[in-house]
């Protein structure tokens, strides 16, 4: 009896807020961050004179302490503000999630009735059987009366077996019904039992006034990823760039109607600068070989010489950028500061808290774009209708997805990559499978060959490119020749077959002018020399 009034005890003490003036808030604005969101609140409050604790409740439970900011409109004094977690209240359930356990409450109910129609049946067919049996047993029955009796069984029976079918199809499609709603309402209830969120604020005031409050804080359960729509109506027209955000949040709290401004800061950066320390060298002295070690650095070394030739051709490659597709655009704000930029949707948005992407979009560009197809034949077969955008810089993309549309047909997806020292953006707007690419070996320009204590293998390939388009194009053509990191391979050029050399990559660039069902044959032949008693990797 005793620990039972001592448990009692305790949770009275927990459950009383002393000395607190309770009040509720609605979120009025939220800026949402690559990570992170900033959730402003608003609320009013009367106080009296003196000093009084003011406790906000029902929140979030994930609030980052140090960014919580409060703003007092009145004759008030803010003397503290921080946040804690109430593990003794739990989030309430959004009006979605009543809704949807309203909606399975009915369709159980409909389905209960439906099986109890059915057992109903089910008896009735049951005495009609019996019936039917005790019927034959009798004497002394006229024709007309057992064909009567016969019909009767036969079209009652038939009556009651289609009456059941038609509710095991009623059951049947009630139950789907049943299922779908009861996975969404899984999906949603992820907040059920998380404890909720609270900010006590201590405010000083000399008499009893009514004061507003504005609270502001980050919850890192929410951010928003870029994703683009780029168009094409044709290589003489400026493309259209549709810049979209992909919102999530998965705070416990839907944000209905609030103010969105989305941010392409982030205001958890590590924003300590760098510091170089010095840089120590010192001659290495490798460790005794070994079976298992010498094998497993040769697969090493292997894998660095794919992973470089790959580094090479992707760099000497032109990045990836994306395509655009038409959707209905909000009225936004754009506000560039030189931290961040910020897109202010003067629409008031709803973003639920059931972790899933929202699409928001923020503007629309057109950015003037000069068009070339591209193909490398050493990785791809295909050709590749690029859009040379300038000055891109101006626009604040971030590395993101991109839909293409060309001439109104959508033609796949690609990655928008504005990280890069290029002074052009580079958009793919996806394969022309009317520009036909094949890359041979030549046999006649391939040998290998002992010239005193050296190796020579010489090596050549032939490029054909065909234009099958009714129109001319502008195409490149890029290959390479390997790069020598050692001293005793000498790698030369032997013929370039017109081609631009760039020799820090081993790159060679064509530039071609193609009229419609015009051919062109490329070839270039390089030779590698190096000592007999060496093997050489990658080649």
């Amino acid at each position: 009896m005793k620990n039972l009034i001592t448990l009692t005890a305790i949770l009275t003490l927990l459950s009383v807020k002393a000395y607190a003036i309770n009040v509720k808030s609605e979120i009025k604005e939220v800026t949402i961050y690559q990570r992170n969101a900033k959730i402003t609140r608003e609320s009013t409050v009367s106080i009296p004179a003196g000093i009084t604790e003011i406790l906000m409740e029902d929140l979030t439970s994930s609030i980052l302490q140090n960014s919580l900011q409060v703003d007092i409109e009145g004759r008030a004094i803010l003397l503290s503000a921080t946040s804690r977690i109430n593990y003794m209240t739990h989030q309430k359930e959004s009006p979605r999630i009543k809704e949807l356990k309203d909606s399975l409450e009915l369709v159980n109910n409909e389905i209960n009735w439906l099986q109890n129609q059915r057992a109903v049946y089910q008896g009735e067919e049951k005495v009609i059987n019996e019936n039917n049996r005790l019927g034959s047993e009798q004497e002394g029955l006229s024709v007309d009366e057992l064909e009567q009796l016969v019909s009767f069984y036969r079209s009652r029976l038939l009556e009651v077996k289609r009456e059941m079918l038609k509710i095991d199809k009623k059951i049947k499609d009630l139950k789907l019904v049943k299922s779908r709603i009861q996975n969404q309402l899984n999906e949603l209830s992820s907040t059920r039992n998380k404890p909720t969120g609270e900010i006590i604020i201590n405010v000083s005031s000399n008499i009893s006034t009514k004061i507003g409050l504005k609270i502001s804080y980050l919850t890192p359960n929410a951010a928003w990823s870029p994703v683009y729509d780029i168009r094409a109506d044709g290589t003489d027209k400026p493309i259209k760039l549709i810049y979209k955000a992909n919102v999530y949040q998965q705070t416990g709290y839907d944000w209905k109607d609030v103010k969105l401004t989305i941010s392409t800061g982030n205001p958890t950066v590590d924003n300590n600068r760098p510091i170089l320390y010095p840089w120590h060298i010192d001659i290495y002295v490798p460790p005794p070989p070994t079976a298992y070690g010498t094998k497993q650095r040769q697969l090493k070394s292997a894998e660095q010489s794919q992973m470089m030739q790959l580094n090479i051709a992707q760099e000497v490659e032109f990045d990836d950028l994306d395509a655009e597709a038409e959707m209905p655009l909000y009225m936004v704000t754009e506000t560039t500061s030189q931290m961040a930029a910020e897109y202010n949707i003067e629409v008031l948005q709803d973003i639920p808290s059931d972790g899933k992407e929202h699409l928001v979009a923020m503007k629309e560009y057109e950015p003037e774009a000069d068009f070339t197809y591209h193909t490398v034949p050493k990785l791809s077969d295909g050709a590749f209708l690029l859009a040379k955008v300038p000055d891109y810089g101006q626009y604040n993309l971030l590395p993101g997805k991109a839909n293409l549309f060309f001439q109104g047909m959508y033609v796949g997806q690609s990655t928008i990559n504005p990280v890069t020292t290029a002074d052009t953006l580079l958009v793919s707007l996806g394969r022309d499978n009317k520009i036909s690419v094949k890359r041979n070996q030549l046999k006649d320009f391939t040998s290998k060959q002992v010239i005193g204590g050296n190796v020579k293998e010489i090596k050549g390939y032939e490029i054909f490119v065909r234009n099958n388009n009714v129109f001319p194009v502008n195409l490149e053509v890029l290959d390479q020749i390997p790069i020598s990191n050692n001293k005793d391979i000498e790698v030369k050029l032997e013929d370039n077959g017109g081609a631009d050399y760039i020799e820090d990559y081993g790159k060679l660039l064509w530039k071609l002018d193609l009229n419609a069902g015009q051919t062109k044959n490329l070839r270039f032949v390089f030779s590698v020399k190096y000592p007999k008693d060496k093997k050489i990797r990658g080649l």
